[in-house]
C-alpha cells in the first residue's frame, strides 16, 4: 500500500542513485537555509527576546532630544525634583558610571562599578539570585555593602554561595556581600559596551558631591505606571524644567526637553534596521538557492520522464506523483537544514568569537529548541517551495510521447521559459544585494578616510584608576602618575607618553559651563565646553597637531598659573575674530580662578566618528583641582613608541607595580584598535551584506551555467546540423554567449528596479555616499556582465566543438 513511508523509501533509493546531484542540491539549500538559521538566531536573542527585566514595556530612560547615540547627563536635584513632581512614574531611579579594584586574589582586576539608587533593581524589576538586592537603608554616608554580577560571581568567586555575607577589598575598602544578580541582568546601557558593570555599589541622591543643578552625572531610569505611555511621561518632565526655568533654578533650556525613551529603542539603537537588513539579504539568498535547486530538479526531471511515463502507466494519479515528487524535494531541504544547523552554528561561534561592539546581547546568541523548530519549519517550506514547480510540470507529461521516445521527449518551451524565469529572478536578486553591498562598502570606506584628528599609529593605551583608601589626597594622586610617567618615558622604544582621563572614541566626554572674561552675557546662551584632564606629553603621545601657541609643560604644575589648551571649535565659537591665546575664562559660572589660553590645538572626533566636531578645552591634571574640579583618579595612559606598542606592555605593566602591586592594568589596547571599534557596527553590517552578495552572485552564476548548458543539450542536433552546413565556431560561439547575456540583461533590469527599494533601506546607514551612487550602479553591471560571460562560456566552448556528426547519429 502507498503512503508517506513508501515514498520516504523511494525518495532515498532514488537520491542514493544520483549522489552528485544529491550533493549539490543539499550543499546549495544549506548554505540559504544556514544563513537564513544564524540570522534568525541573532535576531531572536537581540530583537525578539524580551529584556531581562519585568515587565520590560514600562520601563523608560530619561533622555535628551536629539541626543541619539550619547548618554544624556542629570544632576542628583533635576532626579529629584522629577521624583516628586511627575505623577507619570512607578519608580524612578539613578545610576553613574564607576570603576574598582578587587584585589585579594593572586591578581588585580579592575571592573565596572557603577553607583546605582538603592531603587534602581525595584525600578527595573530585577531580584537577587542569590541574597538579596539594596535596600533603602544601604545608601547611607557609610554605605559599605555590595552586589555582583553573576560572571564576576563565577569568575572570582568559583560560584560559592558562601559569600553572601562575606566582606572583600573593593577599591582598598572592605565591603560586605549581599547579593548576586541573575545571568542575564545588564543595565540599560551596557547592552551597547563590551565591558558591563560587574559589581554595584549605593549612593544617596542627597550625598553632598552630588549637589547642585548644574553637577550632571547621573543616567536616570523610570517605570512608567500602568496605563502613562511615553508621550504623556515626556510631557510631566517638561512641565518640570518648566518651573526649574521660572524659579531661576536652571538658567536657561541647554539640555532640557528631555523625553521618556521606552529603554528597548536605546538598547536596539541602530541594530534594529542592520538586522532588518540583513533578513532581507539572507531570504534573497535563500530564493536564489530555491531558484538554483528548482532548475536542478527540472534537468532531472527531464531525465525521469520514462520513469513517470511508466508509472502514468501503471494507475497512478497525477496527486500521487504530485506527493510522491514533493516528498522527495522535502527530504532534500531536510538534509539541507540539517547541514545547514552545522554551518549557522559555526557562523554563530565566530560572530561570537570576533564579539563585534554595539551588538547587544551577543553573549545570549545560540542554537535552541525554537531556532531549531524555525530550521524544520523553514526546511520543509522550502522543499516545497522549490519541488512545486518542477512537480506540477513533470506530471502533466505526455504520456504516448515519453514511451515513445524512450523518455528522451526533451523539454518543453514552457519548460523554457520558466527556467529563464528562475535565472532572471535570480540575476535581479543578486543585482541588489550587490547594489547594496556595494554601498556599505563605499560608505565605510568614507567612514575611514574621516580624520579622526589623532595618529592612530604605533601608540598603546591602558587604564589605571587610583582607590581613594590608597591615595586619599589630590598630591597623591598627582604624584602617581607623575612618578609612572617619568618611569615610562625612561623605557627602550618609548618616545613619548602622557594620560588623559578619558580616551577619545572610548566613551561620552560630557561638557562644563565657562565664563568667558569680557564677554557680553548672552540671553538664553550657555558657553560650555568638553572637558579634558591631560598630563603633559599627552598631545604629542596622541599626535595632535598644534595650531598656535603650546602644548601643556611640565611648568603647568600644581604652583604656576593656571592654563588650559583649547581646540579650533572652541576658539572659533567664542573668539570668533579674535586671538585666544592670553585670554582667560573659568569653569562654571560661580566665581572661581581664572584659567588662561596658552594653545590651540585641531579638534579630535571624541564621542563617535562622525559626530559634528565639538568645543573642547585640556585642562592641566595638576591644576584641575584649583580650577575648580575634582583631581581625576582614574587616568587612560597613551605610549607612543618607535616599533610594535605592545611589545613593551610587559615592561609598562612592570613599571606600574612596581609603584603599586595592587593597582590593576585594564583596558590594553592599540590606539588603532580603539579606531577599529569605533567603526565596529558598519564594518559588522559591510562584512555580512558583502559576504551575502558574493554568495548571491555564485549562485545566480551557477544559475546562468546551468540553463545555458541545458540549452546547449537541448538543441546539440540544431547546433551539428549547422556546423555541417559550414557555420564557423565564433558563430556557434555568440549564439550561446547571446543567451546568457540576454538572460543576465533582463535580470539587471529587475535588479535595478528593485535597487531603488534597497537604497530606499540602507538610506540611514550611509556616510558620504548618494542613495544614487554612479560609481556602484556603474559598477555592478559591470561585475554582472563579467560573471555572465565566464558562466556562458564553457557551455559556448562545448557547443563550437560539436562534431557534427555524433551530434546527428545520437539524434
Amino acid at each position: 500500500m502507498d503512503g508517506p513511508l513508501t515514498d520516504l523509501s523511494h525518495s532515498l533509493r532514488h537520491l542514493a542513485r544520483s549522489p552528485r546531484f544529491t550533493s549539490i542540491t543539499v550543499l546549495t539549500l544549506a548554505l540559504g537555509i544556514g544563513v537564513n538559521t544564524a540570522i534568525f538566531s541573532i535576531t531572536k536573542a537581540v530583537l525578539l527576546r524580551p529584556l531581562p527585566y519585568k515587565d520590560p514595556a514600562r520601563v523608560v530612560m530619561i533622555w535628551g532630544e536629539g541626543e541619539k547615540g550619547e548618554t544624556t547627563w542629570l544632576s542628583a536635584s533635576e532626579v529629584k525634583s522629577y521624583q516628586q513632581e511627575t505623577e507619570s512614574f512607578e519608580h524612578l531611579a539613578a545610576y553613574t558610571s564607576g570603576t574598582a579594584n578587587l584585589t585579594g586574589g593572586s591578581e588585580p582586576e579592575r571592573v565596572i562599578a557603577p553607583f546605582v539608587t538603592p531603587n534602581l533593581f525595584q525600578t527595573l524589576g530585577v531580584g537577587a539570585l542569590h541574597g538579596r538586592v539594596f535596600l533603602p537603608d544601604d545608601a547611607g554616608a557609610e554605605a559599605n555593602v555590595v552586589l555582583l554580577a553573576h560572571g564576576l560571581w563565577q569568575r572570582r568567586f568559583g560560584s560559592d554561595k558562601g559569600i553572601i555575607g562575606q566582606t572583600i577589598p573593593v577599591s582598598g575598602r572592605s565591603l560586605t556581600v549581599i547579593g548576586v544578580l541573575p545571568p542575564s541582568f545588564r543595565l540599560p546601557l551596557d547592552f551597547q559596551e563590551e565591558r558591563p558593570a560587574e559589581l554595584w555599589r549605593p549612593m544617596s541622591l542627597d550625598q553632598p558631591d552630588l549637589a547642585g543643578w548644574g553637577n550632571r552625572g547621573l543616567v536616570a531610569v523610570g517605570r512608567l505606571r500602568k496605563g502613562v505611555d511615553p508621550a504623556r511621561a515626556s510631557s510631566a518632565l517638561w512641565t518640570a524644567e518648566e518651573r526649574w526655568l521660572d524659579e531661576g533654578l536652571v538658567s536657561n533650556r541647554d539640555g532640557l526637553r528631555r523625553k521618556a525613551v521606552p529603554v528597548n529603542d536605546l538598547v536596539l539603537g541602530d541594530i534594529r534596521q542592520v538586522l532588518l537588513v540583513l533578513v532581507g539579504a539572507v531570504n534573497v539568498i535563500l530564493l536564489i538557492a530555491c531558484a538554483n535547486v528548482a532548475n536542478l530538479m527540472l534537468a532531472r526531471m527531464d531525465e525521469r520522464q520514462r520513469e513517470i511515463a511508466i508509472r502514468k502507466a501503471l494507475g497512478a494519479s497525477r496527486r500521487r506523483l504530485i506527493q510522491q515528487l514533493l516528498t522527495e524535494s522535502v527530504l532534500v531541504s531536510l538534509m539541507g537544514g540539517a547541514l545547514g544547523i552545522a554551518f549557522a552554528y559555526g557562523g554563530i561561534r565566530l560572530l561570537v568569537t570576533l564579539h563585534p561592539p554595539g551588538v547587544p546581547r551577543l553573549h545570549e546568541i545560540g542554537l535552541d529548541s525554537s531556532v531549531f523548530l524555525f530550521t524544520l519549519v523553514l526546511a520543509v517550506a522550502t522543499g516545497v517551495l522549490f519541488g512545486l514547480a518542477p512537480a506540477l510540470q513533470v506530471s502533466r507529461t505526455d504520456l504516448l510521447r515519453s514511451l515513445k521516445e524512450g523518455g528522451r521527449a526533451g523539454t518543453s518551451r514552457a519548460q523554457l521559459r520558466f527556467r529563464d524565469s528562475l535565472v532572471i529572478g535570480q540575476v535581479a536578486m543578486s543585482v541588489m544585494l550587490l547594489i547594496g553591498a556595494m554601498l556599505l562598502v563605499r560608505s565605510f570606506a568614507e567612514l575611514q578616510r574621516i580624520d579622526l584628528g589623532f595618529n592612530k599609529r604605533d601608540a598603546m593605551t591602558f587604564r589605571l584608576q587610583l582607590p581613594q583608601s590608597s591615595y586619599p589626597q589630590p598630591l597623591d594622586v598627582i604624584a602617581f602618575y607623575r612618578s609612572l610617567l617619568q618611569r615610562i618615558e625612561e623605557l627602550p622604544g618609548v618616545r613619548s607618553v602622557g594620560a588623559t582621563r578619558l580616551l577619545p572614541l572610548s566613551g561620552t566626554i560630557g561638557d562644563w559651563s565657562i565664563t568667558i572674561e569680557g564677554r557680553d552675557v548672552i540671553s538664553g546662551e550657555n558657553p560650555n565646553a568638553d572637558w579634558q584632564v591631560v598630563t603633559p606629553g599627552y598631545f604629542e603621545s596622541m599626535g595632535l597637531s598644534l595650531v598656535r601657541g603650546r602644548f601643556i609643560t611640565e611648568a603647568d604644575n600644581e604652583s604656576g598659573p593656571l592654563s588650559a589648551v583649547i581646540n579650533e571649535s572652541l576658539a572659533q565659537r567664542y573668539w570668533r575674530g579674535a586671538d585666544p591665546l592670553g585670554k582667560r575664562f573659568h569653569l562654571g559660572t560661580a566665581n572661581q580662578p581664572w584659567i588662561t589660553v596658552v594653545g590651540i590645538v585641531r579638534q579630535v572626533r571624541h564621542n563617535a566618528v562622525v559626530e559634528s566636531p565639538r568645543g573642547e578645552m585640556y585642562i592641566p591634571h595638576t591644576q584641575f583641582e584649583a580650577a575648580g574640579g575634582s583631581t581625576a583618579r582614574g587616568m587612560t595612559v597613551v605610549v607612543r613608541t618607535t616599533g610594535n606598542p605592545l611589545a613593551i606592555f610587559e615592561q609598562v605593566r612592570a613599571a606600574a607595580r612596581g609603584l603599586d602591586p595592587n593597582l590593576p592594568v585594564s583596558d590594553v589596547r592599540t590606539l588603532q584598535r580603539v579606531a577599529d571599534d569605533s567603526l565596529s557596527q558598519p564594518r559588522f553590517t559591510t562584512t555580512l551584506l558583502g559576504l551575502f552578495a558574493g554568495l548571491a552572485l555564485t549562485l545566480a552564476t551557477i544559475g546562468i551555467y546551468g540553463v545555458v548548458s541545458l540549452l546547449v543539450t537541448r538543441q546539440r542536433k540544431e547546433i551539428g546540423i549547422r556546423v555541417a552546413l559550414g557555420a564557423r565556431k565564433r558563430t556557434i560561439l555568440q549564439m550561446v554567449l547571446r543567451r546568457g547575456m540576454l538572460l543576465a540583461a533582463a535580470g539587471l533590469g529587475l535588479g535595478l528596479v528593485g535597487a531603488i527599494w534597497v537604497t530606499h533601506a540602507l538610506s540611514a546607514l550611509l556616510y558620504g555616499v548618494p542613495r544614487f551612487d554612479p560609481l556602484t550602479f556603474a559598477t555592478v553591471p559591470a561585475i554582472l556582465a563579467a560573471v555572465t560571460l565566464f558562466a556562458s562560456l564553457i557551455p559556448a566552448v562545448r557547443a563550437a566543438g560539436v562534431d557534427p556528426s555524433i551530434a546527428l547519429r545520437d539524434d
